[in-house]
């Protein structure tokens, strides 16, 4: 048997290709990959006026209404042990991200930059500007990413809410672009100010100023609103909400010999694999003022479709090699094949970002089933399942209602599915399962539209929490962005399912538990 694999560069249109069952170290691309600049951000001068102005109005609240309290450092440790600031850990929130810059030592200016490390992860500008914070971005297609739901912004640590500001436009994605950001800023019982910047709009908290904020605590989801280049979180710590306030860089290291105000803090290089996905086509991501990314995700294939297989990484560095592997149903691998940022003629010491695909034809014979797309890198293995069927046409499914119902997997007992149809063709899907705690884990999503038989379905997850058994309060329960679901129908009793989100990833062989008497979906 002969298949065809092809490693394409993202940036310069290279192809190679080669053919048999495994492809060793592939011929470098002619240059780098991968992207050089990633969202970053600016705080003007009008924008600070802006934050300070809005502290200092949330001050004056707090002291009218008597709960002010003063900054002691006798009394209040100086903030330390901070969580970090997306979320939840672990999940795609920790893992569907990068930073792309930190905060610049080197009070001069342009182009005189000195990170934490002394080395040049920041930027300044031409009108004066020295960057002040931490830029954590959404990694892959981030702007799909923010579609989709987004990734939550979270209190790095407790304290009261000083000020926010919410519903401007969050599609920036340049330095021309209106400078009114959603925001958070919370102060800490030292007397610091964290702020977060760039918000989604619509995400940012309900919270009252002069509310308490937990560690931890959702504030908003990532956005890119205000002067943005792109989906990030632009998280900055300063010594008080005063216009000469001190900034605060919280990593420790040779050019920042302090403590270093995080729990755990990661490494300058925290390379790794951030996503495996498959699709239909070569993915496109947005350009400027393009803000829409078409990934051309899909997890369905028949035998003899070209498949692209694409893996994407944040700080891949050379000398990391990942090996990849894709396995048929009975695990038994089709292909494999190593590959190395090293191996790429221009490439520098270490891309922000980089992403990776290879293209490849199915066999005609290709068995049905889940198959695998699987790769090691850094002493871990990630996973991507899709499914290959040789008798997925595509149908339309003539009635939805028949297919209401509990779904489960025999394999996987005490999880499963609840599919209702609503209003016509508002479908809602409920899952129950549990979480890796023990915990249980109840997840809503709801997708509008008609259905065919064997075409994968993307429905936004929500997970909800904060309700009670007694004195219920349908107020307090807090819907929050959990991930995916991937639900392909197959027939009137078989479907797939592959969730992917805070909790991991798991794919789902679901079955009807029963019928509902009178309706059929046939």
């Amino acid at each position: 048997m002969t298949m065809r694999i092809t490693l394409r560069a993202i940036a310069y249109g290279w192809l190679f290709a080669i053919s048999g069952l495994a492809l060793a170290v592939p011929p470098a691309a002619d240059g780098g990959q991968g992207l050089l600049t990633p969202p970053h951000d600016h705080v003007s001068v009008r924008l600070e006026t802006t934050l300070v102005r809005a502290a200092a109005e949330g001050e004056a609240l707090l002291r009218a209404r008597g709960e002010w309290l003063e900054a002691d450092p006798a009394k209040f440790a100086k903030v330390g042990g901070m969580g970090w600031p997306t979320g939840p850990i672990p999940g795609i929130g920790a893992q569907w991200t990068g930073i792309s810059n930190f905060v610049d030592h080197d009070a001069a200016w342009p182009n005189r930059v000195l990170d934490y490390t002394c080395g040049s992860r920041t930027y300044d500008t031409s009108g004066g500007y020295n960057h002040a914070g931490v830029d954590i971005f959404l990694w892959p297609f981030g702007w799909h990413v923010m579609d989709h739901g987004s990734i939550d912004v979270r209190a790095a640590a407790g304290g009261v809410l000083l000020a926010k500001q919410d519903g401007n436009p969050d599609r920036s994605c340049s330095f021309d672009a209106p400078d009114t950001p959603n925001y958070v800023l919370v102060r800490h019982a030292d007397g610091t100010v964290a702020r977060y910047l760039h918000l989604q709009t619509g995400s940012v908290t309900s919270k009252a100023i002069g509310a308490t904020i937990s560690v931890g605590e959702v504030l908003g989801r990532v956005g890119s609103s205000g002067i943005s280049t792109g989906p990030h979180l632009h998280f900055e710590l300063r010594a008080n909400s005063t216009a000469s306030a001190a900034v605060i860089d919280p990593f420790q290291g040779d050019c920042n010999a302090v403590a270093s105000a995080w729990a755990n803090q990661r490494p300058y290089r925290d390379s790794q694999l951030n996503r495996l996905s498959t699709h239909s086509a070569p993915p496109q991501t947005a350009s400027c003022p393009n803000t829409t990314d078409t990934p051309n995700f899909q997890d369905q294939f028949r035998p003899g479709d070209r498949a692209v297989f694409l893996a994407a990484y944040r700080d891949q560095r050379k000398g990391q090699l990942a090996q990849y592997r894709i396995r048929r149903p009975d695990q038994s691998i089709l292909s494999q094949w190593t590959h190395d940022l090293a191996s790429q003629s221009n490439a520098p010491e270490a891309y922000n970002a980089s992403y990776w695909y290879w293209t490849l034809t199915l066999p005609a014979n290709a068995p049905s089933g889940v198959w695998t797309f699987e790769a090691d890198f850094e002493g871990q293995t990630q996973r991507h399942t899709f499914r290959v069927d040789a008798l997925a046409a595509i149908t339309p499914v003539n009635d939805p209602r028949g297919l209401i119902g509990a779904w489960f997997d025999p394999a996987k007992s005490g999880q499963g599915m609840e599919m209702h149809w609503l209003e016509g063709d508002l479908l809602a899907v409920f899952f129950f399962g549990y979480r890796d705690s023990g915990a249980n884990l109840f997840l809503l999503g709801t997708h509008v539209g008609r259905l065919n038989f064997n075409e994968p379905l993307t429905i936004p997850l929500e997970a909800a929490s904060g309700g009670r058994f007694n004195f219920f309060d349908p107020d307090a329960v807090v819907r929050s962005h959990w991930g995916e679901l991937h639900l392909t129908l197959h027939h009137c009793s078989q479907a797939t399912a592959e969730l992917i989100g805070a909790d991991g990833q798991q794919v789902l062989l679901l079955e009807r538990l029963g019928r509902s008497p009178g309706l059929d979906c046939d």
